[in-house]
C-alpha cells in the first residue's frame, strides 16, 4: 500500500508516552468518467471516478453551490494506549451534497459519496434529485426518450423505473455486476413530478473498504509492537 510507519517513542518522567507516526498515502489518480462502451455515463457532468475539486467546478458553474458534508477520520486516535500521529490526508469527506437556489420550474440537488485518500478520494456514488414544480415537468414519454437516447436501453424497464447493470464495463441483463445505474420517476397524470438518478460503483466502494481495513490493521499491528516493546515487566 506504500504506507510509512516510522516509530517515535517519547519518555515522560517515570512513565512513557508512546506514539506512532503514520504517513497516510494519497495516490494521485486520474478523474476519468465511467465510460461503458466508450460513452461517458454521468448526471449533468458528474459521474463515477471524479475528484472533489472537479465536481465542485462542474456544479458551481450550474449554480449548485451550497454544500453540506460529512467527514471521518481514516485512523483512530490510539491503539493499545499508543498515540497515533498521522500526517497526510487523514480526515476526508464521506459525502458532499450540492444544492442550488430554487428556480420557477425545478429544484435539484446532487449527493456524491467519495472513497478514502487511499483510493484517491474519487466519486463512488452519485445521486441527483430533481423536483418539478406544478405541472412544469416533462411527460413520462419525453423524459424516457431523452434518457434512452443518452444512456441506451436499460437492463430492466418498468416504464417509470429503469435499471442499467454493468459487468466489466459491458451492459448485462442480470447476474453479477460491478456498477449500477437507476433512474426512477414519479408522475401525476403522465407529467413527471420527481426524478431520482443513482449511479453506483460497488466494486470501487468494496475495494476502498478493504484498503482502509488493511491500512488500519497495519497501524494497529505496529502500535501493538510498540506497546509490547515498552510494556512493564510482570512482577512474579
Amino acid at each position: 500500500m506504500g504506507s510509512c510507519l516510522p516509530i517515535a517513542v517519547t519518555p515522560a518522567g517515570a512513565q512513557q508516552k508512546l506514539s506512532l507516526e503514520v504517513t497516510v498515502p494519497a495516490p494521485t489518480l486520474p478523474s476519468d468518467l465511467f465510460k461503458p462502451n466508450g460513452q461517458p455515463t454521468e448526471f449533468i457532468g458528474v459521474g463515477l471516478g471524479q475528484k472533489i475539486d472537479d465536481i465542485r467546478k462542474i456544479l458551481t458553474a450550474q449554480n449548485l453551490a451550497n454544500e453540506d458534508s460529512s467527514a471521518r477520520f481514516l485512523l483512530d486516535e490510539e491503539y493499545y494506549a499508543v498515540e497515533i500521529i498521522a500526517t497526510g490526508p487523514n480526515r476526508f469527506p464521506t459525502y458532499i451534497i450540492w444544492s442550488g437556489p430554487d428556480d420557477p420550474v425545478e429544484k435539484q440537488s446532487v449527493r456524491v459519496e467519495f472513497s478514502s485518500p487511499l483510493s484517491g478520494q474519487r466519486s463512488t456514488n452519485v445521486r441527483r434529485f430533481v423536483t418539478y414544480k406544478g405541472a412544469g415537468g416533462p411527460s413520462v414519454g419525453t423524459l424516457r426518450k431523452a434518457i434512452i437516447d443518452k444512456y441506451g436501453p436499460p437492463s430492466t424497464d418498468n416504464k417509470t423505473k429503469m435499471i442499467w447493470l454493468w459487468a466489466h464495463d459491458q451492459l448485462v441483463r442480470s447476474g453479477a455486476y460491478d456498477k449500477q445505474m437507476t433512474i426512477a420517476m414519479q408522475a401525476k397524470a403522465d407529467v413527471v413530478s420527481d426524478v431520482v438518478y443513482d449511479l453506483v460503483d460497488g466494486e470501487a466502494r468494496d475495494k476502498d473498504r478493504d484498503r482502509i481495513n488493511e491500512f488500519q490493521k497495519s497501524v494497529e499491528d505496529a502500535a501493538k509492537k510498540v506497546r509490547d516493546q515498552h510494556a512493564a515487566a510482570p512482577k512474579l
